[in-house]
């Protein structure tokens, strides 16, 4: 989010820069611009108002850019702002991506048991995902476990490795995952590596070139060096996965990096939730990896023509199930959708719910539809709890997130501030103790419309929605509860940031 707000800086401040030039030369030429500016500016509202399918709280935060900044907001909003599902993907990559999907889905039917859950039922029907029988679960609570249980499996790896991550830092640990690939590419194991173009920007080429060398395969999702950058530069692959020999995945909250493993100033105790999976429910993070690895190298891959021939094909997705037998569906989507399905995956079950429903987020701005059934299933008597930070790692999100209160408080809803200290990172929900829901996806506008994002569902309070629980409970005595009290008595410069946050935090 620094990095876009520092774009919309920057753009702005060019505009500005040509407006001033212009009336320094001639003041006619500095009125035509005025007058340009407006007329442009005009269109871009009329445009939103009548012609844009987005939600209420991203139309208004656009217009009011649009108008206080009159060409300069027309521009930010010409490159961040246009509808993603505007976007013509290439040819080549629609096709293959979706024999692709045809293809890998039918070898997928004997292991779902989507119709022994009614909400499983609800979100296959209306995403196309199954959930899927035979599979091992652990959950990974922080760095500590998630780490050293990541490079331990890519150390075995004896026939592939596919990573993706939306942040890979150069540091210890990013330099040591990536030892670990090139220790495994050396042994003429398939490592491919795919990093989203902006949130790992800073990666450089020498850092990259190890891997290379040993035969890896890297690539850059919607680089930002793209000409295509206008279209894409607003739109971000936050997905995280490592998928090792078909058989062994990993998703969730935690990105490359010191800070994951709480090694930077900033915060005592970076709290984030990751998971590993066995089985069959693989096979869904192996397709959401290789449907981005199609668009990221516009379908020109050898992986492609290994995936054509029955032998090759199931060297990636193995016929096989773990002794244990939990029920998991993994459901991913993005900007390009014609529907939300993350979000409205996420929203099935938290309409679902009987008892209880907690969520824990990082960000929390969600749009109207979201907002409506959290609170509705407060006010109706459920125990609804939100964790946020209580210390923000961005100011415009973590006002954001706070400027939601009143609407969670009047309703109902438990808000806890985890400690001022630290920052609670985990994207995860828990529904009536039974099913629980982890992965990539904040629960904002930014994750339900504008990034590829992933969540793993849960079923039937396994061990690992037990340990979710768990998490949770200690995560609740780490928080301070927020009153209404509290939160009516903060003061002004707290509520002019609160309400300045919430009308842009929607698009950035």
């Amino acid at each position: 989010m620094r990095e876009k707000t520092v774009q919309l800086i920057v753009l702005i401040s060019i505009v500005a820069f040509i407006y001033l030039g212009l009336r320094y030369f001639s003041n006619e030429l500095s009125v035509a611009f005025t007058y340009l500016a407006g007329i442009i500016s005009i269109f871009v509202v009329f445009n939103l108002l009548l012609f844009d399918s987005r939600g209420t709280n991203s139309k208004v935060a656009w217009i009011a850019i649009v108008l206080v900044f009159p060409l300069a907001g027309a521009v930010v909003y010409s490159v961040f702002g246009r509808d993603p599902r505007n976007r013509r993907l290439p040819k080549s990559v629609i096709i293959e991506s979706t024999k692709f999907i045809t293809s890998m889905r039918f070898h997928g039917e004997k292991w779902d048991i989507s119709a022994l859950v009614p909400q499983a039922k609800n979100i296959q029907n209306m995403t196309g995902f199954e959930a899927l029988a035979g599979n091992k679960v652990d959950i990974l609570t922080n760095g500590d476990e998630t780490f050293p249980a990541i490079l331990e499996t890519i150390r075995h790896a004896e026939h592939h490795i596919h990573i993706q991550y939306y942040i890979f830092r150069e540091d210890d640990i990013s330099t040591n995952v990536r030892d670990a690939l090139v220790e495994r590419a050396e042994a003429n194991v398939h490592v491919r590596f795919l990093y989203d173009g902006l949130g790992s920007s800073g990666l450089s080429e020498s850092f990259l070139s190890p891997l290379k060398e040993a035969g890896g395969e890297a690539y850059a999702f919607d680089p930002i060096v793209s000409p295509w950058f206008t279209r894409t530069a607003n739109l971000r692959n936050h997905r995280k996965m490592v998928i090792v020999d078909g058989h062994t995945g990993f998703t969730g909250g935690l990105n490359v990096g010191e800070e994951y493993r709480s090694n930077t100033p900033q915060f005592e105790v970076w709290r984030d939730t990751h998971l590993r999976m066995k089985g069959p429910a693989v096979r869904q993070l192996q397709e959401s990896f290789i449907t981005d690895w199609i668009h990221a190298t516009s379908a020109k891959t050898s992986l492609l023509d290994e995936l054509k021939e029955d032998f090759r094909f199931e060297g990636y997705f193995p016929s096989e199930s773990h002794e244990a037998d939990e029920m998991v569906q993994t459901v991913y989507g993005g900007p390009y959708n014609a529907e939300r399905d993350v979000r409205d995956a996420m929203l099935e079950m938290i309409q679902s719910a009987e008892k209880s429903i907690w969520i824990a987020s990082p960000y929390f701005v969600p749009d109207d539809e979201a907002l409506a059934a959290v609170r509705v299933a407060a006010r109706s008597g459920k125990d609804v709890r939100v964790i946020v930070p209580g210390k923000g790692d961005r100011a415009i999100s973590f006002y954001g997130t706070n400027s939601y209160f009143q609407d969670l408080l009047s309703a109902g809803v438990k808000v806890f501030a985890y400690r001022d200290d630290s920052f609670i990172h985990s994207k995860v929900l828990l529904i009536d103790g039974l099913h629980a829901i982890v992965g990539t996806a904040n629960f904002d506008v930014r994750s339900f419309r504008l990034n590829h994002e992933l969540m793993t569902f849960l079923y039937n309070r396994t061990p690992a929605v037990e340990k979710v629980e768990v998490d949770f409970l200690k995560d609740f005595a780490d928080s301070v509860p927020i009153s209404r009290e509290r939160y009516e008595h903060r003061t002004l410069p707290k509520r002019i940031g609160e309400s300045l946050a919430r009308l842009l935090s929607p698009i950035l």
